[in-house]
């Protein structure tokens, strides 16, 4: 088995699995049709309690799984880069084919499966992670927090409207979705991914700096001693991530009042960030509990093939939901959906436990890694 596997910690494995369990849900949504409604189709579609359901979903989830993840991923950076060899290859012409593949990567994933794609959008800010590497903790730190900051003022000064959903209204897409002819479902990939810059623009300019600063913000993390202090500071992190969490559904529940929000109002939108890092710090505390061996050993291994997980969830909503598959889309409604996305988890975390029972890494991370490094990587070996 290779030292860095050897290494790894799997409670940020857990972590990183709970983060993506919450994407997964949230992108079922989006795959069941339910997030292509307008709010009046949607009311009107579904029933009190599955509105609420939905209302709890949009309130508590909505943005702040994937705020979340992009932390994780510059947490995750930061460790490949101190567990690099330093007598192998100079690491930016790597990592800079790391991040080209990964950016294939996501390419096929908005094209053939969902297009509501994330990986080009990491591949692209992760160029910048080489550079943030260099400077010192505390530097990467303030600008992570300048670049979370920054978003609501750009959106300010920007003049293009507060953030909507990509998808909510595009009925054309329930229709293409639904159709049993799978190239409809690629076409209209394509018209979401070329398209959503023209109704999504406020939508796409506040992720652009909140993901940035949260990439940084996890790379700072990272370099810092803190992963080394984590059970030690448990109280801590539970009473600034309550604090945390507490700020951003206060901000959130403000948001949700004001009809249209403008100018001043924007710095509402930083409830993502603030519930996403409540939430991390909260669950990381938890996690580092005396008794919660159990919970790391089970999640764990979802959270070392995660992109395999990103990849198979979007891969099995296109089986429940399209018309090529058991053509649910549009017929299920929110707790159902829920209860189905639960199931896909379910599903991959127990592929993950019996995939490494063989082999060292996931089979997308296999490919990952092997395109990187540019030379086929061993994977047979269980992974302890």
């Amino acid at each position: 088995m290779a030292r860095s596997e050897r290494q790894r910690n799997t409670r940020i494995d857990a972590v990183r699995a709970v983060a993506l369990g919450v994407v997964i849900i949230m992108n079922m949504m989006t795959f069941s049709g339910l997030a292509y409604l307008s709010p009046d189709a949607r009311a009107e579609m579904l029933g009190t309690v599955d509105r609420a359901v939905w209302g709890f979903l949009d309130m508590f989830f909505e943005g702040k799984a994937l705020a979340a993840f992009s932390f994780m991923f510059g947490l995750s950076f930061s460790m490949i880069l101190q567990r690099a060899d330093p007598t192998a290859e100079a690491p930016a012409p790597k990592v800079m084919r790391r991040f080209m593949v990964l950016g294939a990567i996501g390419a096929f994933n908005a094209v053939f499966l969902f297009w509501a794609d994330i990986l080009m959008t990491y591949a692209a800010l992760g160029l910048l992670l080489p550079l943030a590497a260099r400077l010192s903790q505390r530097v990467t730190f303030a600008l992570g927090i300048g670049l979370v900051l920054a978003g609501p003022i750009a959106l300010a000064l920007s003049g293009v409207g507060p953030p909507v959903p990509v998808p909510e209204g595009h009925d054309e897409s329930l229709r293409a979705f639904a159709s049993q002819n799978y190239t409809d479902a690629i076409s209209q990939n394509l018209n979401m991914v070329t398209g959503a810059a023209d109704t999504a623009g406020g939508m796409l300019l506040l992720r652009l700096f909140m993901l940035s600063g949260l990439f940084l913000l996890g790379l700072a993390v990272g370099k810092s001693a803190l992963m080394s202090q984590l059970a030690e500071l448990r109280g801590q992190m539970f009473r600034l991530g309550a604090l945390s969490l507490c700020l951003g559904m206060a901000a959130g529940g403000a948001l949700h009042m004001i009809d249209t929000p403008q100018g001043f109002w924007f710095v509402l939108y930083l409830e993502t960030p603030l519930m996403a890092l409540g939430y991390l710090m909260l669950l990381t505390a938890a996690l580092h509990g005396p008794h919660m061996q159990w919970v790391r050993t089970l999640l764990a291994p979802l959270g070392r093939m995660s992109l395999t997980g990103y990849l198979g969830s979007s891969a099995l909503g296109q089986l429940l939901f399209y018309g090529w598959g058991f053509q649910l889309i549009g017929q299920t409604g929110t707790l159902a959906v829920l209860a189905l996305a639960i199931g896909v988890i379910i599903v991959l975390a127990g592929f993950a436990h019996l995939w490494f029972r063989h082999f060292v890494y996931g089979p997308w991370e296999w490919l990952w890694r092997s395109l990187t490094t540019l030379r086929r990587q061993p994977i047979l070996g269980r992974v302890a």
